[in-house]
């Protein structure tokens, strides 16, 4: 399947634009580059120039060969185009769609074998909160749409706010409970959180470009930052979970649960190295806005 999308024509960007975005003195917010608080200057630095690349989703799987087929497309990219296209990737084409059906899949299979019912509550919530980032992704693909869809955008995005800490405190209750698991149920759980946990970073990055699309650019900046260290913390906590079962299951003492681990571990590794999730959760950054002239 062959999809196209939009990203920047950087050959069309002027030279001190992008001179200016390579040094923090211009950032890009909404497909526009604004000067920020270091260039001494206000307002919009230019509106960026967009050319169509087209990806054969049908022939790659991973958000990486994605985003290296689309580099492969954008010749002179300035060092920041990396993390532009894996955005444009996440919003344009189906890729998070088919992450969110796979997800819901894991859902299903969980809701089905573990009978527990706050397992069950909170199952239903994540199902919930992914079909508004999803809404969310639908909203972003057309700019023209965005005065007549205000107040859609406002409820997703308090939809998106009041739903994300909850999935996040419950993946970290989860793992306590994932230790009472058989091993059959202990696979079932280590998928669905790695899976969790991989579209997360991507439903963030969309809530903050929902609110950029609508002009809330500091709360954008507010959740970037907010939502990357809270993500992080659990993240590390996973990270060290699963550190203290490889090593409990070496000296012995949790044996049914080792071929588990051993069997997650390079999922786990993309998981916890994942570059593509540190880019889409970099700091935005304050950019200088043009004072209104008042007559």
């Amino acid at each position: 399947m062959r999809e196209t999308l939009f990203a920047i024509d950087w050959l069309n960007v002027y030279k001190e634009v992008k001179g200016a975005l390579e040094t923090g003195h211009a950032v890009i917010r909404d497909g526009v580059a604004y000067w920020t608080s270091l260039s001494g200057k206000t307002g919009i630095a230019q509106h960026l120039p967009l050319k169509e690349v087209v990806v054969d989703t049908a022939s790659v799987s991973e958000l990486k060969q994605l985003v290296q087929m689309a580099q492969a497309t954008q010749l002179a990219a300035v060092g920041i185009s990396t993390g532009i296209l894996v955005g444009a990737i996440v919003i344009q084409t189906m890729y998070l769609a088919k992450k969110i059906d796979k997800l819901q899949e894991s859902l299903d299979v969980i809701s089905g074998d573990v009978h527990a019912q706050n397992v069950i509550f909170y199952m239903n919530k994540l199902s919930r909160y992914f079909g508004a980032v999803e809404s969310g992704r639908v909203l972003l693909l057309d700019k023209s749409l965005a005065k007549e869809t205000h107040d859609i955008a406002a409820h997703v995005i308090a939809q998106m706010g009041s739903e994300r800490n909850e999935i996040l405190t419950f993946i970290d209750n989860l793992l306590t409970y994932a230790d009472k698991l058989s091993e059959r149920h202990l696979e079932q759980v280590l998928d669905f959180i790695i899976l969790t946990l991989d579209l997360l970073p991507k439903a963030i990055y969309i809530e903050s470009q929902l609110c950029d699309r609508y002009e809330k650019f500091r709360l954008a900046e507010h959740l970037i930052r907010e939502n990357s260290r809270r993500y992080n913390v659990t993240l590390t906590h996973y990270r060290q979970w699963c550190n203290e079962k490889v090593r409990s299951s070496i000296t012995g003492k949790i044996d049914p649960q080792k071929n588990v681990f051993n069997s997650k571990q390079n999922e786990l590794r993309l998981l916890f190295n994942s570059d593509d999730n540190k880019m889409l959760l970099q700091e935005l950054k304050t950019f200088s806005f043009q004072p209104i002239a008042m007559s």
